[in-house]
C-alpha cells in the first residue's frame, strides 16, 4: 500500500494554515479528506481517537477477516476507505480535541482552530472547515441505568470491535434502532449468546411508516434488515412493543423489569445495553456558532445547512 499520509502527534509540526480542515475521521471525514487531496488541497484530519475509523470502522487499521470475521461485509468495506486516505497526502492527526472554531478577524475568511494535541494546544488556520463529527447514541434514561453492568449499545460495540470481548452470562438488549439488531447478529456470529431483545418501538410507528414500504422493498436496505431481522429472531426471544423497563440490583444489574402486550416480565441479567437510535453530535457546531434547527423525525436538533451541505 503505498504510503503518503503525513501522521503527526506534535502540535507545533503543524502548518500554520491549510486549505481545509476537517475534524472526525470516521467514513465521511475519511473520505473527505481523500477527495479534496485529490483535487490539489491541503488538508489537515484532526480526530479525537487513535487511529482513524470513527465507530462505524472502529479498528478497521488492524482488524482482519481472521480476527474478527463477525462485523460483516460493510465494515471491511472501510479498508478501501482507509487505503484511499493513506494514499493521499494529508496530515493526519489523531488523539487530537479541537475545541474552538472561530472565523479570523479583519478582511481574511479563513478560521481559526483552537487544538489541543498531547497535552499541548495551539492554533491553526484553515481556508475552509468540515465537520465530520458523527453521531452520538441518544441517552436511554430508566431507572437502574447508572448500576454496574448497565452500558449503551455502542460502547460494547465498541468493546466488541476494538478488542473482541464478549459479555459474559446474561445478557439482554433493550431498546430501538438498526444498531440494536445488528449488534445482536454480531455478538450471536461472534460466538455470545443473548438472552433476549426487547423492541421499545411503539406499534403506532409501524402504521406511519407504512405508506413508505414500497419504497423501501426495493431499497438496497430492504433485504440486508429483513435479513438481519430474520437471523435475530431465529436465535434470539424478542419481546415486541416493550414498555416501562426497569434495571434491578442492589450493587450492579441483576435483573430487567418490562412489560409487553399486557403481561409484566421479570429477566435475571449480567449485563444490560441499552439503545434509542443515534442522534447528531452536534457540540462543536453548537459551540462555534452554527445555527441548529428541529428535525421532527429524529426528535433532535441538527445543523441548518444549504443544497451544498454548508452551514449558518
Amino acid at each position: 500500500m503505498t504510503t503518503m499520509l503525513k501522521r503527526v502527534s506534535d502540535i507545533h509540526a503543524l502548518d500554520a494554515f491549510y486549505d481545509l480542515a476537517i475534524i472526525g475521521a470516521g467514513p465521511a471525514g475519511m473520505s473527505a479528506a481523500a477527495e479534496a487531496c485529490a483535487a490539489g488541497a491541503n488538508v489537515v484530519l484532526f480526530d479525537e481517537n487513535p487511529a482513524a475509523g470513527g465507530q462505524i470502522y472502529r479498528g478497521i487499521e488492524h482488524n482482519t477477516t481472521a480476527r474478527r470475521p463477525f462485523l460483516g461485509t460493510d465494515y471491511w468495506r472501510g479498508k478501501e476507505v482507509l487505503k484511499a486516505l493513506i494514499a493521499s497526502k494529508a496530515t493526519y492527526v489523531p488523539q487530537a480535541l479541537v475545541w474552538s472554531v472561530e472565523p479570523q478577524d479583519g478582511d481574511n475568511n479563513g478560521v481559526d482552530l483552537r487544538v489541543s494535541v498531547s497535552g499541548k494546544s495551539g492554533i491553526v488556520s484553515a481556508r475552509r472547515v468540515i465537520f465530520a463529527t458523527g453521531a452520538m447514541e441518544r441517552p436511554m434514561p430508566v431507572r437502574g441505568w447508572t448500576l454496574p453492568g448497565v452500558m449503551t449499545v455502542g460502547a460494547a460495540q465498541i468493546a466488541l470491535k476494538a478488542s473482541g470481548l464478549l459479555p459474559k452470562g446474561s445478557v439482554v438488549l433493550a431498546g430501538t434502532g438498526p444498531l440494536l439488531y445488528m449488534f445482536a447478529a454480531q455478538l450471536l456470529q461472534a460466538g455470545g449468546k443473548v438472552a433476549a431483545l426487547l423492541d421499545t418501538t411503539p406499534g403506532a410507528n409501524y402504521v406511519k411508516a407504512a405508506p413508505n414500504l414500497p419504497s423501501f422493498l426495493f431499497s438496497p436496505y430492504a433485504f440486508k434488515g429483513l435479513s438481519l431481522l430474520v437471523k435475530v429472531r431465529k436465535s434470539v426471544p424478542v419481546y415486541s412493543g416493550v414498555t416501562d423497563i426497569a434495571i434491578e440490583g442492589k450493587n450492579e444489574a441483576e435483573a430487567i423489569c418490562f412489560s409487553a402486550k399486557g403481561k409484566t416480565h421479570r429477566l435475571a441479567v449480567d449485563s444490560v445495553f441499552l439503545h434509542q437510535g443515534v442522534i447528531p453530535n452536534n457540540n462543536l457546531a453548537n459551540a462555534s456558532g452554527c445555527a441548529l434547527v428541529w428535525n421532527d423525525g429524529q426528535k433532535c436538533f441538527q445543523p441548518q445547512l444549504d443544497g451544498n451541505g454548508r452551514s449558518s
